[in-house]
């Protein structure tokens, strides 16, 4: 696959989750959403299998990608919510504090960190409408329950890209002597490795703040019904995103 052909696939991918964006239809926007996530996963899995047959590209395109977080008081859901999308695409989080908010640093092969960018601004869209659309139940405060909303979203929607990652996998054959689950344990293997010696021992955030049990409830449940188709450079200190 060249980079002009993976250019023009997350080209498509990038319309498609536009598409499912702007639409007022539900059923469209399920229909944009479910080819775009057939795209990203196949995309996924495709390069991966090509590397394989060029020796040595497992460390060559590993980069980190830099996504702004910002401040507040969503800003770790937000966080977690990168972090489920990055590991499906078997990508690594770092995460630093600036002077304008966290940053979340992505590293893994840069096929993966492109689709990730693209996947989590769209679910993140979804995510913010959800929880703003969602009833506060009497007797919760709305910072606890929208904050439990949008971490039970983040959770349930990366156990189903990690399902739906499995599956393109499952479905794609084998090339020579190594199957697809062992080259993308290689790949991801790779990026352990980078990560490990650019940047050695790292540190862990502190706990999260109090969530409303409710809204980790109501949160999954959105975040079964999300459109996901199928089934320190300035040297601050970085710790290690969960």
């Amino acid at each position: 696959m060249s980079t002009t052909d993976s250019d023009d696939v997350l080209r498509r991918i990038r319309g498609l989750l536009d598409q499912a964006e702007n639409t007022p239809f539900p059923s469209e926007a399920e229909t944009f959403s479910a080819k775009a996530a057939q795209l990203m996963a196949r995309h996924h899995v495709d390069t991966a299998m090509v590397d394989r047959s060029r020796r040595g590209r497992h460390r060559g395109d590993i980069v980190e990608a830099d996504v702004e977080l910002g401040r507040g008081q969503y800003v770790r859901a937000r966080l977690e919510l990168l972090g489920a999308v990055a590991r499906s695409f078997d990508c690594r989080l770092l995460t630093s504090s600036r002077p304008d908010g966290r940053v979340g640093h992505v590293i893994g092969h840069r096929s993966d960190t492109d689709q990730v960018a693209l996947l989590y601004t769209s679910l993140l869209v979804q995510a913010t409408r959800a929880a703003a659309a969602e009833p506060i139940p009497r007797g919760h405060r709305g910072v606890t329950f929208r904050r439990g909303f949008l971490l039970g979203f983040a959770e349930r929607v990366g156990v189903r890209l990690a399902d739906q990652m499995r599956e393109a996998a499952e479905a794609t054959p084998a090339s020579g002597d190594r199957s697809v689950a062992l080259v993308l344990a290689d790949r991801s293997a790779a990026v352990d490795s980078w990560v490990s010696e650019h940047y050695g021992r790292l540190g862990r955030l502190g706990a999260a703040a109090p969530v409303s049990a409710a809204g980790l409830d109501r949160g999954a449940t959105a975040g079964n019904r999300a459109d996901i188709g199928g089934r320190g450079v300035d040297g601050s200190r970085m710790a290690l995103g969960r």
